[in-house]
């Protein structure tokens, strides 16, 4: 979904439920080079499960992630996800092209539990067989988009292309790793309030599903079982020095990994009823979440297939200025890197 006029330059800008992340990609022939990036902190009421609740925090920490990248130019690429979003895989009859478009609205109606005139509808083709042609259907309520585009446009930018935060995922994994062309992969972002799964093959989204757990359920466990502030179990989360012992911590971190596990299974399980023989063979962990230590082994161990950390600068060069703030947020940048190599009609839109 792209909302757009012609532009030269336009940055990534990703906003999260525990930050607002702006960044810029500077190409050069096929290649790319991170020349800004900012992040500002957002209070964990500001925007919940997708929500902007408090919309002069969120515009605020939008305006201050921009000046701290130093970022001049004012168009920009932004993500979607939450409830108000619906990812689908759908079959329709094989018809000629002109008629595809009517063809989905029709069988929309069937999947998404909004009224047609409320969303802004968009498909892609994943594949086709027995005269049916397979399609991600993808819809979200208008309210939504111009909810963010709202707090967008009050900051002094322009959301000249509108995506979905799965998707963006994708779009960094497709540039860091072309040679993945063979089995599944499962892309898992774990924000702070949503988790966002993209499983690709071939560079292709063939199933994407947004689901409200993330960061802030290990913190809200470890601030109940040791009774202290949210701010402070978020820092002890992180393994920061706040008078938390670690071994104190693991106790709320392994029982919120076995939720976690169990969603994703049911994620999995979900993917399995739609996908045929379809298997995952390996799954990237980005997102804020995706550092906290030993989640990866977990995992892999919970499942049996490989567990590894999304790398969204693997084949982007990284500014001297930014290597340590890139290091600290590691996965964290994947959907921002996602959107910043976004361009106006380069998805056929």
């Amino acid at each position: 979904m792209a909302f757009f006029r012609k532009a030269s330059e336009i940055f990534g800008l990703d906003i999260g439920s525990s930050s607002v992340k702006a960044l810029q990609l500077q190409a050069a022939g096929s290649s790319y080079r991170l020349s800004a990036l900012g992040i500002a902190p957002l209070p964990p009421d500001a925007i919940a499960d997708g929500t902007i609740k408090d919309p002069p925090t969120v515009v605020e920490a939008i305006r201050t992630a921009v000046s701290k990248a130093g970022i001049r130019e004012t168009d920009t690429a932004i993500a979607i996800c939450g409830r108000e979003l619906i990812i689908k895989k759908v079959q329709i009859p094989q018809v000629p092209a002109k008629e595809v478009h009517d063809v989905v609205q029709l069988e929309a109606e069937h999947h998404i539990p909004f009224a047609i005139d409320e969303v802004f509808l968009d498909y892609h083709t994943v594949g086709q067989h027995n005269a049916q042609l397979d399609l991600i259907l993808v819809a979200v309520k208008k309210s939504k988009v111009l909810e963010y585009a709202a707090v967008v446009e009050e900051a002094g930018l322009v959301p000249i292309i509108v995506d979905v935060d799965s998707f963006a995922l994708g779009n960094q994994f497709e540039r860091n790793f072309p040679e993945e062309q063979g089995e599944a992969v499962a892309l898992i972002d774990i924000g702070a309030s949503i988790m966002k799964t993209n499983v690709v093959r071939a560079g292709s989204t063939i199933f994407a599903r947004d689901i409200p757990f993330g960061g802030n359920n290990y913190t809200q466990a470890i601030a109940q079982q040791l009774k202290i502030p949210f701010e402070q179990a978020e820092a002890a989360k992180l393994g920061r020095d706040v008078g938390i012992r670690w071994e104190a911590v693991v106790p709320a971190l392994e029982a919120v990994s076995r939720e976690l596990s169990l969603e994703v299974q049911r994620t999995f399980d979900y993917f399995a009823s739609t996908a045929e023989s379809e298997r995952i063979g390996k799954i990237v962990l980005a997102g804020g979440c995706a550092q906290l230590p030993g989640l990866n082994d977990y995992l892999s161990s919970n499942w049996g297939i490989p567990v590894e950390l999304a790398r969204p600068f693997e084949r982007i060069e990284v500014d001297p200025a930014y290597a340590e703030e890139v290091t600290a947020a590691g996965p964290g940048l994947a959907v921002a890197v996602g959107l910043a190599l976004r361009r106006p009609g380069d998805k056929g839109q």
